[in-house]
């Protein structure tokens, strides 16, 4: 690929994002899952993040708190599904929710994100009285470049001696962005691997994609321990399914508590944008909550 600027990625993003789009979500759909939704500044080393806190009407004090990492290629922001996303945790789960709306790439490259979502974290962590939750039960779930973001926060938490999530979820996430796409295999569900090279560049220039924080499947053993218990759901037509399986393994050779899910018929995005198998990956991600909330 020839040397792009960052000037012409973003235009080049710009015109990404009007082709792309998201799933449709009625407000019909938003109102079967009635919540109080505040939009909080959160004070980050990059200036503030915006974060949507949401919660069921009159809920008490002490729940425990989902922070959620949309996805997106790290070049796309929040969407009404992410939204739907976290309405439905907290009425399955009785929780509250943090979702992240993050900086994107090419604006912003890494590690801006990354450490923005690892700043919120750490944020809620010291914020949990004013919150209203249980800091001892605060969950993360990242989808897609959130559930890269994801793996990146409880590493560097790890390096940083600083609080790590309970749990973690990440939602078949992109774990190589070194490799090129092309020579991955091609699954039928995947991105296109011509974006996905972009998006790749985009977030992170090519000398750095090898860095175990933006390519979470290079870092060493001693980077993985000390991780959550964590659910790694993967989608068998996703081009990023063997990476995202191969991390796994290695978080379990690391000595972590591991469970990992492949949806064989599931393609990229299928958990948030509701396509197939997504009722399945809902079920499995309240299940393994509930059942370490215990």
């Amino acid at each position: 690929m020839e040397q792009i600027s960052r000037e012409e990625m973003i235009q080049m993003a710009k015109e990404t994002r009007k082709r792309v789009t998201s799933a449709v979500v009625t407000q019909e759909e938003l109102d079967e899952y009635p919540v109080e939704i505040q939009v909080i500044k959160v004070p980050v080393r990059s200036g503030e993040s915006t974060v949507y806190f949401s919660q069921a009407c009159g809920q008490n004090d002490g729940a425990a708190l989902v922070i959620n990492l949309h996805g997106g290629g790290f070049i796309r922001e929040r969407t009404a599904s992410d939204d739907l996303y976290c309405r439905k945790l907290v009425h399955a789960l009785g929780c509250k929710t943090l979702d992240v709306d993050y900086r994107v790439a090419p604006e912003y490259p890494f590690p801006t994100a990354l450490y923005e979502c690892y700043d919120v974290v750490q944020w809620a962590f010291a914020h949990g009285k004013e919150l209203g939750i249980d800091t001892g039960r605060i969950i993360l779930t990242g989808h897609s470049a959130g559930g890269n973001m994801a793996a990146g926060i409880c590493m560097i938490a790890r390096k940083e001696n600083t609080h790590k999530p309970l749990l973690a979820v990440l939602d078949y996430p992109p774990m190589d962005l070194f490799t090129d796409p092309e020579e991955k295999e091609v699954r039928g569900g995947g991105v296109p691997a011509e974006r996905a090279r972009l998006y790749n560049l985009y977030y992170c220039e090519k000398e750095e994609q090898s860095n175990y924080l933006a390519s979470p499947v290079f870092a060493e053993e001693e980077q993985l321990k000390d991780f959550p218990k964590t659910l790694v759901i993967t989608a068998g037509l996703d081009d990023l399914c063997n990476e995202a399986e191969t991390f796994a393994l290695k978080l379990a050779q690391a000595g972590n508590e591991v469970t990992l899910k492949r949806f064989p018929g599931a393609s990229h995005g299928f958990t948030v944008y509701r396509l197939a198998e997504h009722e399945k990956a809902m079920e499995l991600i309240l299940r393994f909550i509930k059942e370490n909330l215990k």
